[in-house]
């Protein structure tokens, strides 16, 4: 019932008493105590009523209060004669649908987290303990634990995990930790935790993850690549091999062969040449890759040897207007194989030019960073930022954008660099796009 309703039923019930008891105040002043006596029995009747109208409408909001209060949606209000226009009713019933969309979403949401194959474990703080919310399946295979609801208790099935992030005090972190469950084998494993507050209530979220499991997913999706990148090479190279040696034998099984027919069998045999020295030089460039020597190492002078690959290219990169800027004042020397690390800057150097070359502005900087234990050398060019979409295959063997490319250069320098126990990596930002050689001291 709307509240303009419940006043006004009020309003009336009270004036209908004041009423009755101005009429009792009269008959009692004229000494009609037989009217005095009847009216005071509509009186009390009437006060009855009220009260128990007033106790009714109370008790039936405290009910909806109350269910609202301990998230209890089970009241049956279908009957009640209050339900037309009731406004309580109404925030009931949309508290109600909300709350069972909360716990649809929460099962799904327990039913995605479960059939991840990463461990997830969601804390709420508390003044003594942190409440553990959720702990998916995966979390509890890889410990064989029971679930558990509170972190003091979980500390006693696995101490050395909880150790990781009680000493950190539960700051966000990312960390390894390796440990022997159940007298198997040690297994490594990444753990994460993800901090947050929502309604002053303070939560952690923590993910685990096998190494291992991490570094075969990653090494089976690189390998899948490469042997797409391998196989449509070989197709490539077949297809028209078998093709044309077909023709070539109808060609041979006729009874008389044309002046023209002399001719299409030299150019059949001229593209297969063609094609098996491609694909020979396609293996040459695998076996470039997969055979790379052992590095020599001597001491050299990286300042130099930049400026002997530009005195290489200085005539390419006059005649294509690009400026090459590299620092000449200072002397660093890197304990590395010379042609390996001359083969590295050449191919980025070409990267580079390529790069530039159809821009308005081409510049290409290489700048030498010293730090206490890294040596980095940065290229940089004013090229075009390489799209997200392929920044992470760029070091993928065989893999370029060029019509006329190997897709070699990138994966063979990240090669030679990571044998020197270095790494190469690409990153760009503002419109500034690097790759970055890092040497470990």
């Amino acid at each position: 019932m709307k509240p303009l309703k419940i006043i006004g039923s009020i309003t009336i019930r009270c004036f209908l008493l004041i009423c009755l008891l101005t009429a009792t105040a009269y008959f009692a002043f004229k000494n009609y105590w037989f009217s005095v006596a009847f009216l005071l029995s509509l009186v009390t009747i009437s006060l009855v009523e009220f009260i128990n109208l007033v106790r009714l409408y109370l008790q039936y909001y405290q009910k909806i209060i109350q269910s609202i209060l301990h998230d209890d949606f089970s009241l049956d209000l279908k009957e009640s004669k209050f339900k037309i226009h009731n406004e309580t009713l109404k925030l009931y019933k949309k508290i109600k649908a909300e709350k069972q969309l909360n716990d649809s979403k929460e099962i799904l949401y327990h039913q995605l987290l479960n059939a991840t194959s990463s461990g997830f474990l969601i804390l709420k703080k508390t003044e003594d303990d942190r409440k553990i919310l959720f702990m998916n399946q995966h979390f509890q295979f890889i410990f064989g634990i029971p679930r558990s609801t509170s972190w003091k208790y979980l500390r006693k099935f696995i101490p050395k995990f909880c150790d990781t992030f009680e000493q950190f005090n539960f700051d966000e972190i990312k960390s390894t930790f390796t440990i022997e469950i159940q007298g198997e084998e040690r297994q490594t494993y990444i753990v994460q935790n993800s901090k947050t507050v929502i309604a002053n209530e303070t939560y952690d979220i923590i993910i685990l993850d096998s190494i291992q499991r991490v570094i075969d997913s990653t090494e089976k999706d690189a390998w899948m690549n490469v042997m797409k990148v391998i196989a449509h090479e070989i197709i490539n190279s077949l297809t028209p091999i078998a093709s044309l040696a077909s023709t070539t034998k109808l060609y041979f099984e006729a009874d008389k062969l044309t002046p023209d027919d002399y001719a299409d069998i030299r150019l059949s045999l001229d593209t297969i040449m063609n094609r098996s020295i491609h694909l020979q030089k396609f293996v040459d460039q695998y076996r470039q890759l997969t055979m790379l020597p052992d590095p020599v190492k001597t001491e050299v002078n990286i300042q130099k040897l930049i400026g002997e690959v530009y005195y290489v290219f200085q005539y390419e990169l006059e005649e294509k207007n690009i400026d090459f800027v590299y620092d000449t004042s200072q002397v660093t020397i890197v304990n590395a194989d010379r042609i390996q690390l001359e083969q590295v800057i050449i191919n980025l150097l070409k990267n580079a030019i390529y790069s530039v070359a159809q821009e308005n502005i081409r510049v290409i900087r290489v700048n030498i960073k010293e730090h206490t234990n890294r040596l980095q050398i940065i290229f940089e060019d004013s090229g075009a930022l390489i799209d997200e979409a392929i920044v992470s295959k760029i070091f993928l063997p065989f893999y370029t954008t060029r019509k006329n490319g190997a897709g070699i250069g990138l994966t063979l320098s990240k090669n030679i660099i990571e044998a020197h126990n270095g790494y190469l990596y690409y990153k760009q930002s503002d419109n500034i796009k690097q790759f970055v050689i890092v040497f470990k001291s």
